[in-house]
């Protein structure tokens, strides 16, 4: 992996001591960060990450992964594969009924990148079990989002009915994107992921990508897409320097430009930033800024007139108001001016506080906790598809969690991270072809009163689960709850049965 080169915030004409300032706001448990990078002139001048989460460690990107695919439509049109000006449904004609929505027939390449493809309502980017229901909402919707190996979302976008004349109005659809990559693939002869491998990832030395297909063999594209930190960095420096790494002219500029500048009006009067869209790509407030974002605090925000990059990754709710701090604090800071003594280290690396670490007391200092160690418990049916649990209390703890019948051992650290894995079995919606899937996770326990307080922190995404146990003569209730989650009613008590 090719790291970015590091520097002082000071070597880099940044006021110290007001990034530092606006680093700490971001600290705060509001906005969730589990790791956050700023750089100027292409050099990293700050990092900072929140244990469990460490430096190089992938992490799910959700709508961040739109940028990436409108990279590779600029990639093909540089390459002559498509034109923007490309009807959408000359792809697939295959897919079209006998008689087509007029407006469908007369939507380009260019409004699925703007996001301005003519619907009234977003269709469905994907079949549901029922409504409500997501894909990628680790560990809920594996347990019920299901659908068929014989549904094509391509076919079902281009048999959607369009109601308005494409062009005319922004309407956010994760459809539109995975269109794109469907689009592609159809131009390319390979995946999205595949063809961005030598043109992308490989020159900017990436060291680790995923990004999930749907079940036709397409990666999903306006989601799904798992980078480090630093290589998501990699990327906005990317577009800051419009398509050079390294001397060599990657991408275009004149793409580039396009892609990061206002291309369609947003009609939301309410959002204070986000007021005109690009290519897949957000464009905040009057002074050229841009940004992608991802549900949950995935984002890199570009400074074009600061020549500097943010980058974030985290599990919040509340991380649309990070924009406050970036835009405001942060931007303030890039400009330069304050003393010219650097206190901050080379970089500005730290941790961030702690945020999910479990505060009680260790199971060695709790005489109860002998009582339940070694007892087996299963578990009647759940969302979570948790089929049975066995704690070794002592002086290190351990979980034997049992996951949709696999079972692995997990090491529970009391006042610190062990990390390990936890086994899914496959099924239609993880969108991969293999027979397990390994969550990489990272636990901590402590005995809060006569509950057991164990945490696990899925450190390749954006998902911590709590688990709260009681234990009983016969039995043991786990009180669930999560930092984030696209369906509400997530939070629940699972019953299990001492065997």
């Amino acid at each position: 992996m090719n790291k970015l080169e590091r520097t002082t915030p000071a070597a880099a004409g940044i006021d110290a001591k007001r990034m530092e300032a606006a680093l700490k706001k971001l600290a705060v448990p509001r906005y969730g960060v589990h790791a956050l990078l700023v750089l100027k002139g292409g050099k990293v001048v700050a990092e900072r990450y929140r244990e469990p989460y460490r430096a190089g460690e992938v992490h799910s990107l959700f709508s961040v992964s739109k940028s990436f695919t409108a990279a590779a439509i600029g990639f093909a049109e540089q390459e002559g594969l498509l034109r923007l000006e490309d009807f959408v449904t000359d792809y697939f004609p295959e897919y079209l009924p006998a008689h087509p929505c007029e407006n469908m027939r007369k939507m380009r390449i260019w409004h699925l990148l703007t996001l301005s493809a003519g619907f009234d309502a977003a269709p469905d980017d994907f079949k549901r079990k029922y409504p409500g229901a997501v894909v990628n909402d680790f560990p809920y919707s594996y347990a019920n989002f299901q659908f068929s190996d014989t549904v094509d979302w391509a076919k079902d976008f281009l048999r959607s009915y369009v109601a308005e004349e494409p062009g005319q109005r922004f309407l956010y659809s994760s459809a539109c994107t995975y269109m794109l990559s469907a689009i592609l693939q159809k131009a390319a002869g390979q995946r999205l992921e595949e063809y961005l491998a030598p043109r992308l990832f490989a020159p900017l030395g990436f060291s680790r990508v995923s990004w999930q297909e749907c079940s036709q063999g397409r990666n999903v594209g306006g989601w799904g897409m798992s980078l480090s930190a630093e290589d998501l960095a990699k990327f906005a420096q990317l577009l800051l320097q419009k398509g050079v790494w390294e001397g060599r002219q990657l991408l275009s500029a004149d793409y580039i430009a396009r892609m990061t500048s206002p291309q369609i009006r947003i009609g939301n009067r309410s959002a204070k930033w986000e007021k005109h869209f690009g290519y897949q790509v957000w464009i905040l407030g009057e002074d050229g800024d841009y940004a992608g974002i991802g549900a949950f605090g995935q984002m890199y925000v570009v400074f074009p007139a600061q020549d500097a990059v943010f980058v974030m990754l985290g599990g919040s709710r509340a991380y649309m108001r990070a924009l406050d701090v970036l835009l405001g604090d942060l931007k303030e800071a890039l400009c330069g001016g304050g003393d010219a003594e650097d206190t901050l280290p080379f970089p500005a690396a730290g941790e961030l506080p702690q945020l999910y670490l479990p505060d009680g007391v260790s199971s060695w200092d709790m005489p109860l906790a002998q009582q339940f160690s070694g007892k087996r418990y299963v578990f009647s049916p759940n969302l979570f598809e948790i089929t049975g649990m066995q704690f070794q209390f002592g002086a290190e703890d351990s979980l034997r969690l049992g996951v949709a019948g696999e079972s692995t051992e997990l090491k529970i650290g009391a006042g610190y991270w062990e990390y390990g894995k936890t086994a899914v079995r496959e099924t239609p919606q993880t969108d991969t072809h293999t027979q397990l899937l390994f969550f990489r996770v990272a636990c901590a326990g402590a005995w809060e009163g006569e509950v057991y307080h164990l945490v696990l922190a899925f450190y390749e995404t954006c998902y911590v689960l709590e688990l709260f146990c009681t234990f009983h003569n016969h039995g043991l209730s786990v009180r669930t709850r999560r930092n984030v989650g696209f369906v509400a009613d997530a939070d629940t008590t699972l019953l299990g049965m001492r065997v």
